[in-house]
């Protein structure tokens, strides 16, 4: 329908006359204009006549339908008739026309003539352009003078009747359940038949001042922005078909029709543009595994509302925030609170405090919990989901209203990723032992690159370490209080050592005492915490960590003393000597086994084989009891002290410091008493270890007789006592060879001139191996020649 007047309107009729044989050519033909009548529901069976409208001739061809589309005048009847008509044909889902018509009908050559057409069709109505559709809702700014604000809007409307028809110019009111909110105009508007229409409607939403308008229109405003549709109503106030003037029966029809209009976004509005947390604090507990307590100095949300209006947020109350993971809820945050302080509302930026409070998990959402903490823990980032809303309190074009402002959206933080993570262990200090393990207390060191701080409670954690291509567990760490925050976290622990191979028992002590750094992995597992909730974390947790050794590596061993004669020395083959020894742990550490072998300058010296229990006390030097020292009972060995040691060290002849590198292996116990604790073995080298050595010139207990000096007052006690020995360590001398050696050997000379006393010496060793000293041609052992 196009250019309505009062008693016409231009019509465009599409339609089919049924009943000719489809395999026949026809012409039909309209003796008369057809009668339109408007069976009218519910009125007694009435049939008034709206109008009439005239036909042209249809040509038909054969096999086709007699369809046929004319462009003609609808006279109009009754215009307050027909008026009525139109709107029960705005707001009917359908209606009834009759059609009647006497027509002439031409076929296979032959005129039928005179036939009554009388049709009745069942026509769909516009149903009050149901199934309107928001397409776009924007307030651009507030309307002059402090009336409200501007709006635009625009729908499409479905039709699926058969009718168009050229509105124009029409204006409607809008309210709500109750509200009025002003008027609102559409211009151009034609409704085309079976077609979706777009209509752009503008006007003004008033300033609302009744407390019932105010919470009508605060529950539309926090709708719209939650995406839940509020249903407002547009009243037909006017239309001008031409923009200038009215028609009677479009007008009735018209503000006979209420439109509802479903307010809704035509897409799901995202508020919340970026969400900010200063921190987060998780603290577990064991009696609620399941209701952490939470806390947080900041939570911040930047927001951007969809209408270009004056609004002034003045509070913000009854915070409700959702915490999920993976589109499933965990748990209700109910505590937050505004901060006003640190809002900045001009720029749309909410800032929210959580003080300390209890969080209880969802019982169906414990498993996406338990995921979203091994997410946290394990990754390096984290993302979950902050759904909920804040009640706002705010001053608008539109009036003093309270807005629900809804959050939902996804945060991504970094996470902590224990396995990145490299924490240190420092402050090494053996605290006492068991007969099980060694204790140590220590600080273990681990960075949290989050913002996340969790309170894990006390936690058991294990160690396995690398040491001289052996990988083994080597004990646990006992961590009170498992509080980790962002930076650096250093924790207050205790180690256990207790590894259960001795064999790397052993090697890890000995190279933990040389100053070594050890490759070692942290651990847990579901018993790592006493809190259930955390088991997942726990399996889950694996950290590479290095295990300093003691920094600077102590010298164990700090000197000897000795003192003896020659002849004691030669014909024992032991030093007596005892032996400082440090202890550079903080606990008593007793010695049950000292075996060492010495080294002058690569020629081996003597060995040391204690088997006897004695304390060194901790963190100090104690002196051991007197140990031997086995030397080698050899023609080489007394050639090379002959040749080499003595003359190198003339000072032990008066006493002096000689310096002898040792390899020893110590079996000790670590704390205890009486050596009942936590027992290893060292095993351990040191080079350069001054031993305070005399050897005095006595040659008593030699076994060996001489020519006394005149200055010797000392002759009759060294004279000869070993006649009656089976065999001295100088050789097989019996008392007859001591007297054959007398005849031999040359009076003793000064014992100031050291180069005469040393050849006299080396010619008492030759008599006394006569047969190495024929073989040895060059007088210096084989020991020395090397």
């Amino acid at each position: 329908m196009t250019n309505p007047q009062e008693t016409s309107v231009q019509v465009s009729v599409q339609a089919a006359i049924e009943g000719i044989p489809s395999l026949f050519a026809a012409t039909v033909e309209f003796l008369e204009p057809a009668q339109v009548f408007w069976v009218r529901e519910g009125s007694g069976g009435q049939t008034p006549k709206v109008g009439q409208m005239s036909l042209g001739v249809i040509e038909k061809k054969a096999f086709a339908k007699a369809e046929f589309t004319q462009a003609t005048t609808f006279q109009i009847a009754d215009p307050v008739l027909f008026g009525e008509f139109a709107k029960v044909m705005m707001a009917a889902d359908s209606f009834v026309w009759n059609m009647k018509a006497t027509i002439n009908v031409k076929v296979i050559g032959r005129t039928i003539e005179g036939l009554t057409m009388d049709k009745s069709l069942t026509l769909s109505g516009l149903s009050n352009f149901a199934n309107l559709k928001i397409l776009a809702f924007d307030i651009p700014s507030d309307a002059p003078n402090g009336a409200g604000a501007l709006a635009s809007i625009q729908v499409s409307i479905p039709n699926s009747s058969p009718i168009g028809i050229s509105l124009g110019t029409m204006e409607l009111d809008m309210k709500l359940k109750t509200a009025y909110l002003g008027r609102i105009t559409a211009r151009n508007v034609k409704l085309v038949g079976g077609q979706e229409t777009i209509l752009h409607l503008e006007g003004t939403i008033l300033r609302q001042t009744d407390p019932i308008a105010l919470q009508e229109l605060s529950s539309m405003i926090s709708n719209y922005l939650a995406n839940i549709p509020t249903t407002a109503y547009g009243q037909g106030v006017s239309v001008l078909p031409d923009g200038v003037h009215p028609v009677s029966w479009i007008t009735t029809a018209i503000t006979s029709t209420k439109m509802a209009i479903p307010l809704l976004p035509p897409k799901p509005l995202n508020l919340i543009k970026q969400i900010s947390i200063a921190g987060l604090n998780l603290k577990m507990t064991p009696d609620q595994p399941w209701a952490p307590i939470v806390a947080s100095p900041g939570i911040g949300a930047a927001f951007q509302l969809p209408f270009n209006m004056t609004l002034n947020i003045t509070s913000i109350y009854e915070p409700l925030l959702t915490l999920g993971y993976k589109s499933t809820p965990i748990a209700d945050i109910t505590t937050a609170v505004w901060n006003q302080t640190s809002s900045d509302m001009a720029h749309n930026n909410i800032s929210f405090t959580l003080p300390t409070s209890s969080m209880p998990i969802q019982p169906q959402a414990r498993g996406a919990f338990a995921d979203f903490l091994i997410a946290v823990t394990q990754q390096d980032s984290a993302t979950f989901d902050i759904l909920g809303h804040a009640k706002s309190s705010a001053a608008t074009s539109l009036g003093n209203v309270n807005i629900t402002v809804p959050f939902n959206t996804s945060l991504a933080l970094q996470g902590i990723n224990f396995g990145k993570m490299k924490p240190e262990l420092n402050g090494i200090v053996v605290a006492g032992s068991t007969v099980d393990y060694v204790i140590l207390n220590a600080t273990v060191n681990i960075p949290n690159p989050s913002i996340f701080t969790v309170e894990a409670g006390p936690a058991t954690l294990h160690i396995i370490a690398s040491v001289q291509n052996m990988t083994a567990y080597i004990g646990d760490v006992l961590i009170p209080n498992l509080r980790l925050a962002p930076g650096s976290n250093p924790l207050q622990a205790q180690v256990h050592f207790m590894p259960k191979d001795p064999a790397f028992r052993d090697a890890f002590f000995t190279q933990y005492i040389k100053g070594a750094n050890f490759a070692a992995s942290i651990y847990g597992d579901a018993n790592s915490s006493p809190i259930v909730s955390l088991a997942p974390i726990m399996e889950n947790l694996k950290m590479s960590s290095v295990v300093p050794g003691m920094n600077p590596a102590p010298k164990l061993i700090i000197g000897g003393s000795g003192n003896t004669s020659v002849g004691q020395f030669l014909s024992t083959n032991e030093v007596m000597l005892q032996v400082q020894i440090l202890n550079p742990l903080p606990v008593t550490l007793w010695i049950h086994n000292l075996a060492a072998d010495v080294i002058w300058q690569a020629y081996p010296f003597g060995s040391i084989n204690v088997v006897q229990t004695f304390p060194i006390k901790p963190n100090g030097i104690d002196t051991s009891p007197l140990v031997k020292v086995q030397i080698p009972s050899s023609y080489d060995f007394w050639m090379f002290m002959i040749t080499r040691f003595i003359p190198a060290n003339l000072g032990v002849l008066t006493g002096a410091m000689v310096y002898v590198d040792l390899t020893a292996k110590i079996i000790a116990t670590v704390d205890g008493n009486k050596g009942i604790g936590y027992e290893a073995g060292i095993t351990y080298a040191q080079d350069k270890v001054g031993v305070f050595l005399k050897i005095g010139f006595s040659l008593t207990g030699m076994g060996l007789g001489f020519k006394k000096r005149d200055d010797d007052a000392g002759f009759e006690a060294e004279a000869v006592e070993a006649a009656s020995s089976s065999r001295s360590l100088f050789g097989s001398i019996f008392a007859r060879d001591l007297l054959l050696m007398e005849e031999h050997l040359a009076v003793e000379p000064a014992r100031e001139d050291s180069t005469a006393y040393l050849k006299w010496l080396k010619r008492a060793v030759e008599l006394s191996y006569p047969e190495e000293a024929a073989q040895d041609v060059h007088g210096l052992g084989a020991w020395a020649r090397t």
